[in-house]
């Protein structure tokens, strides 16, 4: 099997500048080929650093917001233990004004309208810990078939906040699929393995500072963290501004809604969002 890892070099879709405000013409062209792109040192480590400290700041002072009933909160299973682990905030901006900066950052915001065209509005974000052991993701598709209107401009760009790796579980793409859903069937979210090629595949591996941006419906999954150390990444998600305008808080609004007789019926006790 031949993995595809992005090179460096003038057809890939890679850049090594740092600090860009746009994606150039062949990244472009690449992203819309393969669904997916990545900017290499878009931050600084002092950035990066400000924002590893951000994270450690949230899981002290906001570790009463911890609650598998906090609709705010999500958990994964350990890949062997089956214990229940602490997984995200999602949102996070409300709760972290550094968050809220890094997701509009005008470095961000840049490239993604060179994508779209026109501004780029923020959607939904997310900060995942992934503790050790955590399990990852099965493949997957972003943008819901069931969900009736969800913008199809949904584009996520993922910060590393600690160094991705295979052992660590980085997210795993798989290039060229992105022009519609894989499977028409709207009670499926999960996709069987076998639904993409493998010799597609490329895994995510960054270091703080670069970042990657994919199509929401580029497939995409992640295997656990079989390190002994967090892999912190905070996941932030827009749509085109013709698409729909700003929708943050309608998505969080009906998002939350559809999570609360799952939570309920797992926890066993009436859910709230704090």
């Amino acid at each position: 099997m031949v993995d595809m890892i992005a090179e460096a070099d003038a057809s890939s879709p890679v850049s090594q500048t740092a600090g860009v405000s746009e994606l150039s013409p062949q990244q472009l062209d690449r992203y819309r080929s393969d669904g997916f792109v990545v900017v290499r040192n878009l931050f600084s480590a002092t950035e990066i650093q400000g924002l590893r400290q951000e994270t450690e700041r949230l899981l002290t002072e906001c570790a009463d917001l911890i609650n598998p009933r906090n609709l705010r909160c999500r958990y994964m299973a350990h890949h062997e233990t089956g214990e229940s682990l602490f997984e995200v905030f999602d949102p996070v901006n409300d709760i972290s004004p550094m968050c809220e900066q890094f997701t509009h950052d005008p470095r961000i915001m840049n490239v993604m309208e060179s994508i779209y065209e026109e501004p780029a509005l923020l959607f939904k974000e997310k900060l995942i810990f992934k503790l050790p052991g955590a399990m990852g993701y099965n493949l997957h598709q972003d943008i819901p078939l069931y969900w009736e209107g969800f913008p199809r401009t949904f584009v996520t760009v993922l910060i590393p906040i600690d160094e991705t790796t295979r052992e660590n579980g980085c997210t795993e793409v798989f290039s060229g699929y992105h022009a519609d859903f894989l499977s028409n069937n709207p009670d499926v979210y999960m996709l069987p393995d076998e639904t993409v090629d493998p010799a597609r595949r490329t895994w995510l591996e960054l270091q703080p500072g670069d970042v990657a941006i994919f199509h929401g419906l580029t497939p995409h999954r992640s295997s656990p963290n079989r390190s002994h150390a967090m892999r912190r990444t905070l996941y932030v998600s827009y749509n085109a501004s013709s698409d729909g305008g700003d929708q943050r808080t309608a998505h969080y609004a009906k998002f939350q809604d559809k999570m609360r007789a799952r939570v309920e019926s797992q926890t066993g006790g009436k859910t709230y969002f704090q």
